[in-house]
């Protein structure tokens, strides 16, 4: 099946260190969570089996009203350099708990320390799947996690992030907590687990619900913001603070700003090509 796109690329959208659920062997990239999906971009089209195409779009982002959004984002000099970088990126919507897993593991960790051991994670937890003769295992589920026990856990060597693991996957095992909930309601239910703090809360929010208005900072944002958004943040110190100055600044889309920041920053010296 394909879809056709424009001024998108799969490599650098799943790339940006927003979805942990992907690997690439070959042309091809591959998922499964719920059902396995095999992906690949050729030029201005998307070649794909395994999930349907509203699936796909919704998982990818090519629904948002993109022109639009970089119009109105497109709100200083800064971000307009980041639109032009990182403009063929789209902000994915890869599910809560994925997203969830995902984030607890990135606390003082990198991407491909992430993905290495979600893969490891995935050869214990996760169930059989096939798509195009290439077999592969799931998205490791809370509920394995979970029923497994704590002492399971531990041989992944994922240090404090353990515990964090653990507490999240029995909370969604012992918890209802879907996509149907009210952005506030979300963050009242993951703000109880262990190690889930306001930034990985807005990653969720971003990257895993699609909930375009939130504004994750890490290093690579608050250092940006320190250099070339201190007049806009003022007196703003705290956590909290920063982001309400942020997302009233770039309004409804403050995610893809975020967004466009967070890989222009993190792909280039910033202070050199500004």
């Amino acid at each position: 099946m394909i879809i056709k796109v424009n001024g998108f690329s799969l490599d650098r959208t799943l790339n940006a260190g927003q979805i942990f659920t992907f690997f690439k062997e070959g042309n091809n990239w591959y998922s499964f969570v719920d059902k396995p999906l095999e992906i690949r971009q050729e030029g201005n089209e998307l070649v794909y089996s395994g999930l349907d195409e509203s699936k796909v779009k919704e998982l990818l982002g090519l629904n948002d009203p993109i022109n639009d959004i970089k119009a109105e984002v497109d709100k200083d000099n800064f971000i307009d350099k980041a639109i032009k970088y990182s403009g063929s990126l789209r902000v994915v919507k890869s599910g809560i708990w994925p997203a969830t897993l995902g984030f607890i593991l990135s606390i003082q960790s990198n991407i491909t320390l992430i993905l290495r051991r979600i893969k490891a994670m995935s050869n214990y937890y996760g169930v059989e799947g096939e798509i195009s003769g290439k077999a592969f295992k799931s998205f490791p589920s809370f509920e394995e996690i979970y029923e497994k026990g704590y002492d399971n856990l531990k041989q992944f060597n994922l240090g404090f992030r353990t515990k964090f693991v653990f507490s999240a996957a029995e909370y969604f095992y012992k918890n209802e907590i879907n996509e149907g909930f009210t952005e506030e309601e979300i963050r009242n239910a993951l703000i109880n687990i262990n190690g889930i703090g306001e930034k990985v809360l807005d990653c969720i929010l971003l990257y895993g619900v699609h909930s375009l208005s939130a504004f994750p900072m890490d290093v690579w944002i608050l250092r940006t913001l320190s250099l070339y958004y201190n007049n806009i943040l003022g007196n703003a110190k705290s956590y909290k603070e920063k982001r309400k100055t942020m997302v009233d600044y770039f309004g409804r889309y403050a995610g893809y700003a975020q967004m466009f920041i967070y890989d222009y920053s993190r792909l280039n010296t910033i202070r050199s090509i500004v």
